[in-house]
C-alpha cells in the first residue's frame, strides 16, 4: 500500500471520527434544547369568546392544545394544565408535569362567565372566569358625567308611562298641583292691606274710598280659593336606572312593563333641587321621548283649569258686566 493510500485512509478515518463527534455534540445540544422546551397539555379557545359568555356556552369553543412548560408551570400559575405532552411523557415527570396547576375545566366553567373577551387560540386560565355577580359589580357612579348627579324618585305605574321606561331613555317631567290663592285674594279684598302690601296699581287712590265701589275687591271675590295648575318643568332628562336595570348592567326585559319602580335620573345639581322641590309640593309624572330623534325644547306656559273649562273667561265677562253697570 502506497503512502498516498495510507494518508487517504487516515484522513477518512479522522473525518469519520470528527463527524461522529460532531453528531454526538449536536445530539446532546438538541437534547438540552428539547429539555428546555418541554411541552405540556393545556386548553385553548378555538374562537373568540365574548365577555359575559356563560361557561356552559363557551365549553364548545375550547379544546386541548399544547404550550411550552415554562409558559405554564410557574409559581401561582392559573393556567389549566393536563400534564406533559405525549412527546415528553417518557421523560422525568417531575421536570415536565404540572401537578401544581389547576386542571379541572368543568370546575372552572360551571356557573361562571367570561370576565372579558378571550381571543382565539388563547390558553385558558381560571382567572378568566368569574361569577355573574362579580362581572355585574359595577358602580352606578361610573356612569355619571362630571358636573352631574343621580337623583331617584318613584312615580306610580301610570305616571311612569305604564312601567315602560328603561335605562337610556329620555323623558320630560310634568308637575301638577293645586295652588292656594285664598290668602292673596284676602289681601285684594281688604283695601287697607292692599294699599299697605301691594300699593301702586292696587291702591285705592282716594281717602274718601267707598267700599261698595271697590272694583278690585269685587273681582277678587269671584275667584276660587285655589287653582289647579300643571306645567312641564324639565325636558329631555336621561334615565340611567329603573329598579335593578341600569345602564352599566342591563336586564333583558324587552317590552315587559316593570310596574312601579324607582327611576334614577342623570341631572345637574340645580335640576336635582328643582325635581326634589316638585316632589315635595306637587305630583310629578313623566313623558317618554322618542329614541334616536333630536329633541326640540318648547316653552311651557303651563295649563290651568280655565284652559279646560273657560273659568277665567266667565270671570272676565262677569267683571266687564260689573264695570259696565257702574259706568266705569
Amino acid at each position: 500500500m502506497g503512502r498516498r493510500t495510507i494518508v487517504l485512509v487516515i484522513a477518512l478515518l479522522l473525518a469519520v471520527v470528527s463527524g461522529f463527534a460532531i453528531w454526538r455534540y449536536l445530539s446532546s445540544v438538541e437534547s438540552d434544547i428539547r429539555a428546555d422546551i418541554a411541552e405540556v397539555r393545556v386548553y385553548r379557545t378555538t374562537e373568540t369568546i365574548a365577555a359575559g359568555t356563560p361557561g356552559s356556552e363557551a365549553k364548545g369553543l375550547i379544546e386541548e392544545g399544547f404550550a411550552l412548560r415554562e409558559s405554564v408551570v410557574f409559581e401561582d400559575s392559573t393556567v389549566l394544565c393536563l400534564g406533559p405532552s405525549p412527546a415528553n411523557e417518557g421523560g422525568n415527570p417531575n421536570e415536565v408535569d404540572c401537578v401544581e396547576n389547576p386542571r379541572d375545566l368543568n370546575a372552572t366553567l360551571d356557573g361562571n362567565v367570561a370576565a372579558g373577551p378571550i381571543t382565539a387560540k388563547q390558553v385558558i386560565t381560571t382567572d378568566q372566569w368569574v361569577s355573574p355577580a362579580e362581572i355585574a359589580n359595577i358602580s352606578l357612579s361610573e356612569s355619571l358625567e362630571q358636573g352631574k348627579v343621580a337623583l331617584a324618585f318613584r312615580p306610580d305605574e301610570v305616571s311612569a308611562v305604564g312601567g315602560f321606561i328603561r335605562p337610556g331613555d329620555r323623558i320630560n317631567l310634568i308637575a301638577s298641583s293645586s295652588v292656594q290663592i285664598s290668602a292673596f285674594l284676602s289681601v285684594l279684598e281688604d283695601p287697607l292691606l292692599r294699599d299697605l302690601l301691594l300699593g301702586g296699581a292696587f291702591a285705592s287712590g282716594s281717602e274718601e274710598f267707598d267700599p261698595e265701589e271697590d272694583t278690585i275687591a269685587a273681582i277678587a271675590s269671584t275667584f276660587p280659593g285655589s287653582m289647579d295648575f300643571l306645567q312641564t318643568f324639565m325636558q329631555d332628562v336621561e334615565v340611567i336606572a329603573v329598579g335593578l336595570d341600569t345602564l352599566p348592567s342591563r336586564i333583558p326585559t324587552g317590552l315587559t312593563p316593570q310596574g312601579s319602580q324607582i327611576i334614577v335620573l342623570h341631572v345637574t345639581p340645580q335640576q336635582a333641587e328643582l325635581i326634589q322641590f316638585a316632589k315635595e309640593y306637587a305630583s310629578v309624572s313623566t313623558m317618554l321621548l322618542p329614541a334616536d330623534v333630536p329633541y326640540t325644547p318648547f316653552d311651557s306656559d303651563g295649563i290651568i283649569v280655565d284652559d279646560l273649562f273657560s273659568l277665567v273667561d266667565r270671570i272676565k265677562a262677569q267683571v266687564e258686566d260689573t264695570l259696565g253697570g257702574t259706568g266705569n
